[in-house]
């Protein structure tokens, strides 16, 4: 099957691409990543300190959706290393720098999100 102009098929946990099979492993499927992304974006909602508790609340419950969407860029950017360059190149450093880009793609959608936030959840101003 051809989706966004790859052959890519998948069976359970196994990604064919082309030629190769991704073997997508707990760590990659994102539980563990959550945990921490969860955490992190605990952080950067105590650092930004935004007082208001409906706003908190709701950044809290995003980081879910946002880790998992960072989760899946993480994963494509292997296939796409991997069906481009080889196996050897999405097994090697590219796969460390895959796990950093999936922190640095969750703290953008986390940032992102907030500044939406910040549209529905402006201060009065004092006269």
């Amino acid at each position: 099957m051809w989706r966004a102009g790859y052959p890519i098929s998948r069976s359970g946990v196994i990604l064919m691409v082309g030629p190769y099979q991704l073997l997508v492993a707990d760590a990659c499927a994102g539980l563990n990543s959550m945990f921490t992304l969860e955490a992190l974006g605990l952080l950067y909602m105590n650092i930004v300190g935004h007082t208001n508790r409906l706003r908190n609340v709701l950044l809290a419950i995003l980081i879910v959706p946002m880790s998992f969407t960072a989760n899946v860029v993480r994963v494509i950017v292997l296939i796409l290393v991997t069906y481009h360059f080889g196996d050897e190149a999405g097994q090697g450093i590219v796969h460390g720098a895959a796990g950093m880009l999936l922190f640095v793609v969750a703290l953008g959608l986390m940032m992102v999100i907030d500044s939406i936030l910040s549209f529905f959840f402006r201060k009065k101003e004092v006269k």
